[in-house]
């Protein structure tokens, strides 16, 4: 008798709940439940912060077929309409062959396309239209929407969002500018922070050493902006180390902006130019 395998999967973004957008950018997470033969097996989740409901749908349906190890129909469920037609109207082969241009989240597609070409079993994909209110498919969208509901969880590391020369994916001296999964905070770290007195205005940046709770560096500017403040703060941090020749774990910011600009390596502020602020936007290039 072949095995009848159902994997509902649950994709959760809180913007994009909020926006009615799959691309919209936020906290997400996925959830997944696997029966056999009408009996619960497996259910899974997790999740990343600065990353979209299509991702999470994505990566939810590679997880779920990955954990399939025996013969069997397979069919998943979800309620991703593009994510659907994309696998069950033959969208995926034709990007293929096409080299995926101008397409999204190639990362992840290609990431899914190896496990389905890997795997010798029958797999259809529906809509969650008909299933959504039995008790399988509502625990997978439980385990979605706390997953996405989690703070600091780790930043999607996608094509889209983090080029390949990013912070996240530089080894040695370079900092992982990442958010740590349960709140547990990583003592070898640094956290940085900034204000600004009217924006633009008189702004001041600190780094402190989470473990003693020493200042190691503060910087006062006459003009500028809260958002380069966050970015000069970062960047001294990544700084102090690599001078040092020390490997720094973790910079703590709570700027999404400020981080996007380090790993982007570059300052994309508004700030025109003039004698007052002409320092410290020279300060911000440089970096």
């Amino acid at each position: 008798m072949t095995n009848q395998v159902k994997i509902y999967v649950f994709g959760s973004c809180h913007f994009s709940e909020q926006l009615d957008s799959d691309e919209a950018v936020g906290n997400g997470g996925y959830g997944i439940v696997i029966t056999k033969n009408g009996q619960r097996v497996e259910e899974i989740s997790g999740g990343f912060s600065n990353t979209t409901n299509a991702r999470m749908d994505i990566i939810g349906i590679t997880e779920g077929i990955k954990k399939i190890k025996e013969p069997g129909d397979i069919v998943v469920y979800l309620t991703n309409g593009y994510v659907i037609d994309t696998l069950s109207k033959g969208w995926l082969e034709k990007w293929k062959k096409n080299g995926y241009k101008k397409k999204k989240h190639v990362d992840l597609w290609k990431k899914l396309d190896s496990v389905l070409q890997a795997t010798p079993n029958s797999i259809s994909f529906k809509h969650s239209r008909d299933i959504k209110y039995t008790p399988d498919f509502q625990h997978a969208e439980h385990l979605g929407k706390t997953m996405s509901g989690k703070k600091n969880l780790p930043i999607d590391l996608g094509k889209e969002i983090n080029s390949p020369d990013n912070l996240y994916q530089t080894p040695n001296n370079q900092a992982e500018l990442l958010m740590i999964e349960d709140d547990k905070p990583i003592p070898d770290a640094i956290c940085v922070d900034a204000s600004c007195m009217e924006n633009p205005g008189k702004m001041e940046y600190r780094g402190v050493d989470i473990t003693t709770g020493k200042i190691l560096f503060e910087r006062k500017y006459e003009i500028a902006t809260n958002n380069i403040g966050e970015f000069l703060a970062i960047v001294h941090a990544l700084a102090l180390f690599k001078r040092d020749g020390k490997e720094l774990k973790v910079v703590y910011s709570d700027s999404i902006t400020a981080i996007s600009w380090v790993k982007h390596k570059k300052c994309k502020t508004k700030l025109e130019k003039n004698e007052k602020n002409i320092l410290v936007l020279n300060t911000s290039k440089e970096r």
